[in-house]
């Protein structure tokens, strides 16, 4: 098995006034040649956008974008047609295939809205854009939450490409294995809150830890948690290192 972990502290972050971002890998402002992507994650943003404000009309294209809002809710209207409202308990996905132009606003003019954004390069290239948002399954703590999935659901995300995004919120001294799907993809462990043990790395909030060449990790809370695990096929992965 081989390991990465990006601190917290090492992230890039963009003070807009309006938009504040912290990058786990280069994007905007944020330039890092060793933090480019794990594997096929090419983006792991968090991002807090005041009461009112938003993202005016800009494009994509091939690249599956996911958000999930932790506290708050995101607008989003797009040139295919949908027009609708994200909440904290729901997600969305962008398969913007050959290319897709959608504006994202807070919707709410008075508080912030806080949110994951993942960018995660799709399986197959230059095909119909698409949009979707479900409500995730409500799975009670110590157990995973599915996001997205190649298969999708009712409750989950369909992405395209062989990759898995799940959440779970843990009580202290509690612990849950995630199982490896594909032998040959990595797993990037995020952790949205507390603090936990993983492969015998303590992590700490917004802490991240990506590994490779394992069957299951197992995760530890040391305090109450949340974590957020991405399953990728791998492109020009590294050498272990700690940022």
């Amino acid at each position: 098995m081989e390991k990465v972990i990006h601190r917290s502290g090492s992230r890039g972050f963009s003070d807009n006034g309006w938009l504040k971002s912290y990058f786990t890998f280069s994007f905007a402002n944020y330039y890092d040649p060793r933090r480019i992507n794990f594997g096929a994650l090419r983006v792991l943003n968090n991002d807090t956008i005041e009461g009112g404000e938003g993202f005016k009309s800009h494009p994509h294209d091939n690249m599956e974008i996911v958000f999930i809002p932790t506290e708050g809710a995101i607008d989003h209207g797009d040139n295919i047609g949908n027009i609708t409202t994200v909440s904290t308990g729901e997600a969305q996905i962008i398969s913007a295939g050959r290319g897709m132009v959608h504006n994202s606003y807070n919707h709410d003019r008075n508080t912030p809205l806080s949110y994951i954004q993942m960018w995660i390069f799709p399986q197959e290239y230059e095909l119909e854009p698409a949009y979707s948002k479900v409500k995730l399954e409500e799975v009670g703590r110590n157990r995973w939450q599915p996001v997205a999935s190649p298969e999708g659901g009712e409750h989950v995300l369909k992405i395209n490409q062989r990759a898995w995004v799940e959440m779970a919120a843990l009580d202290a001294g509690t612990s849950i294995r995630y199982e490896v799907r594909i032998d040959t993809n990595g797993v990037y462990i995020f952790v949205v809150s507390g603090d936990v043990l993983i492969a015998g790395s303590s992590l700490h909030e917004n802490d991240a830890i990506g590994l490779t060449g394992l069957e299951y990790a197992d995760v530890e809370a040391e305090t109450d948690a949340k974590i957020l695990v991405i399953e990728v096929p791998m492109r020009q992965w590294s050498n272990s290192s700690e940022g």
